[in-house]
């Protein structure tokens, strides 16, 4: 748990060994690329590579030092295979690296506030992860959660060693989570790593992979528009990472000084990003997913920067751009599930389109679109049907779940048929080697994935189903869409009214996408679907960012210069302003995770315990033993549970009778392969234990320390 010296060196070692053998492959293969890209790349294959080689090792060999050492040997043999091939070519490639601070800063102006923010969320971080204070373990507002589950499975990988790795918190059960995201972890804490720096070192790198890779992609697809792609491409990256709608007027309606308003840094989870009183359910991107988030962090790690080698890929038509992106896209579903069914989505629609753009006229003209009338009587249109649809699950007769998922299963197709529409010929061989290739690539490295682990774990009524407007239950939809969405929605309509050819373009796969999640729930919690809505987002931001730049102020006619400006501020603050002050309790929060006692207790089960001994403990979400030791528990908390579709009701009834009635405890201990019992303060609290004398004298007491008792079976 707390590592040792030459532990913590050789695992971060080992990360960084794997993260110099990826920027070397990526100097080999991206050498036409410039620099700052082709190292953001090589970061992204380092981080994949030492998610993905270990692990199919340990299907072999456990989760062992063996397998994650012949797992670094296969590196280095890729990327001397990779020097080979390149011939005479060189690591840099004649490349003239030169740094001048000044002229980076004005080629690149958002750097003013990306790598602020970089230090700030790992400061954030810092405080966030077991950070220690009056001898106990503390979290902020966002990690208090999840950040427990993730322990659970980065010390129960490392230290059982069990491959495809087992809930600690349900033994016997396979990992129903895309658990890479926490295996590249578990290859740091195997060395002797601390727990903590385990737990950072990635998500440092990888916070930077999503901030480059997200400013990456808005870069190249704002150059293809013109105009100044320095200052939209900032936009975008402020619009996206701040994201936030009006629910900050809930808290500044009574003034900046009100009780009211201070609550925002001290209440737990009322924010105005986060506000479930008043069905604010946008929350921010910062505070709700990159920092508690590990499956979403580190799936956006590869997926931002894959989309922006795939758009280069589709414009260059460079058939080894597209190999790289469906090995990386392929190798998604045990990372990020969502970002790979998005990732799918979004191809999908970029393919037909990119089948329009090869079968147009050369006569046609660049920005021709649908008469405005058009235009405006289908957004109006889509607004009316779902409000329409809005009003009857608001009533007393709602629709059911099939019948929502017929309805959006139609409005989906409908809007295929709209793109394939009019179709011309746009098949060609460039669209097999290319596009063929990459959907070739991605089946071949995800079917084995999606039948293994995906498919086995969505089977369960409480994932794919139908349900409209996903998390929002008791407001009519577009009041819904206007305190959440905030002036971004009010735009966002604007913009498939009045934007440009190329605008609406972009954010054609991303309506797609957005609209199937407004229909579909694909996880029993419905919240889990903002992480595709948010993939749509993306992308909005970057339409949203040229419409505001440019074609606002031209619609006004005169004064172009100052109506940008005052436009560009006023969406700046009115967008961000919620974001700002989540962001600002963020910073202030702090709770208790771990107490000195349960630490105490987790130091000596890790000196005297053996990894695959078994634990009947409470099921509080917060549980100690299975999340700093990795040992395994009867049952733990359904709040992690329930949402993966795990069925653990029985669990959770044995541990209350074993602790509760001493005449079935024996028969449920030799059942659950029982090893230990913790008497502590949690225990005691949730269960009314009747004789703990008779106990002390049934069972060995091995230990009995600050209020904790634990008897060996």
């Amino acid at each position: 748990m707390f590592g040792s010296l030459p532990g913590n060196i050789a695992g971060i070692a080992y990360f960084l060994i794997f993260q110099i053998l990826g920027v070397l492959l990526a100097l080999l293969i991206f050498h036409r690329e410039k620099l700052c890209f082709t190292i953001l790349l090589g970061s992204v294959i380092g981080s994949f590579s030492l998610q993905w080689l270990p692990a199919l090792y340990a299907f072999f060999l456990d989760f062992s030092v063996r397998g994650h050492i012949l797992a670094l040997l296969t590196m280095c043999v890729i990327v001397i295979a990779a020097r080979y091939a390149a011939g005479k070519r060189t690591f840099l490639n004649g490349r003239k690296i030169t740094f001048r601070i000044r002229d980076i800063l004005s080629e690149h102006p958002v750097l003013f506030l990306l790598l602020p923010l970089f230090v700030l969320l790992v400061l954030m971080l810092l405080h966030h992860t077991l950070s220690y204070s009056g001898g106990a373990m503390h979290s902020g507002q966002s990690t208090y959660g999840d950040m427990n589950m993730h322990l659970g499975f980065i010390t129960s990988i490392a230290r059982q060693k069990t491959f495809p790795p087992e809930y600690s918190i349900l033994p016997g059960t396979r990992l129903a989570y895309p658990f890479l995201s926490d295996s590249i972890s578990s290859s740091i804490y195997l060395w002797g790593a601390s727990l903590r720096i385990a737990y950072l070192l990635p998500m440092v790198f990888a916070l930077l992979q999503v901030f480059f890779g997200m400013y990456t992609l808005a870069r190249f697809l704002l150059e293809k528009f013109g105009g100044s792609a320095r200052g939209k491409s900032f936009l975008a990256f402020v619009l996206f990472f701040f994201n936030g709608g009006f629910g900050f007027f809930y808290f500044i309606n009574e003034g900046f000084a009100s009780e009211n308003f201070t609550r925002i840094f001290t209440a737990f989870y009322e924010t105005p990003t986060n506000y479930v009183t008043e069905n604010i359910q946008w929350h921010n991107v910062i505070c709700d997913m990159l920092i508690p988030q590990r499956a979403t962090l580190f799936g956006w790690a590869i997926l931002f920067p894959l989309l922006a080698l795939l758009f280069k890929a589709i414009s260059e038509k460079k058939k080894e751009y597209f190999i790289i992106s469906g090995v990386l896209a392929g190798g998604l579903p045990l990372i990020h599930t969502h970002s790979f069914l998005a990732l799918g989505i979004l191809c999908a629609g970029f393919l037909v389109l990119d089948l329009r753009l090869a079968g147009r006229s050369t006569a046609e003209p660049e920005d021709k679109r649908l008469p405005l009338p058009v235009r405006i009587g289908l957004v109006l249109a889509f607004l009316l049907l779902m409000s329409l649809i809005s009003w009857i699950q608001l009533s007393d007769e709602p629709w059911e779940p099939n019948r929502i998922l017929t309805i959006g299963l139609f409005l989906i197709i409908a809007f295929i048929g709209a793109l394939f529409y009019n179709l011309k010929k746009g098949f060609n061989k460039n669209i097999l080697y290319t596009w063929g290739v990459f959907l070739g690539i991605v089946l071949l490295c995800a079917l084995p994935q999606l039948f293994g682990f995906t498919f086995q774990q969505v089977q369960g009524e409480n994932f794919v189903r139908g349900a409209f407007d996903w998390a929002n239950t008791t407001d009519p939809y577009l009041w819904f869409c206007l305190k959440n969405y905030g002036i971004l929605f009010i735009l966002t309509m604007l913009m498939f009214i009045f934007g440009s050819r190329r605008q609406i373009r972009l954010a054609l796969p991303a309506a797609f996408l957005w609209l199937i999640s407004e229909f579909i729930l694909f996880q029993p919690n419905s919240y889990d679907n903002n992480k595709l809505l948010l993939i749509a987002y993306l992308f909005f931001c970057i339409s949203l960012s040229d419409f505001i730049w440019e074609t606002i102020p031209r619609l006004c006619g005169k004064f172009v210069t100052p109506i940008r400006i005052a436009t560009v501020s006023a969406v700046t603050v009115l967008a961000t302003a919620a974001a700002v002050l989540t962001i600002g309790r963020e910073l202030v929060s702090d709770y208790e995770v771990y107490d000195s006692s349960y630490l105490s207790l987790c130091q000596w089960i890790e000196d005297s315990t053996s990894p695959k001994d078994v634990f009947l403990t409470a099921t509080n979400h917060n549980n100690a033993v299975a999340s700093l030791t990795g040992r395994n528990i009867v049952c733990g908390s359904g709040a992690f549970l329930f949402y993966h579709g795990i069925n653990y009701a029985q669990n959770e009834a044995d541990v209350k009778i074993m602790y509760e009635n001493p005449d079935m405890r024996d028969k449920l201990l030799a059942a659950h392969n029982v090893d230990y019992i913790v008497v502590g303060r949690y225990e005691q609290a949730d269960y009314a234990i009747p004789d703990l004398q008779e106990m002390a004298e049934k069972y060995e007491l091995v230990y009995n320390r600050n209020g904790i008792a634990v008897f060996e079976v």
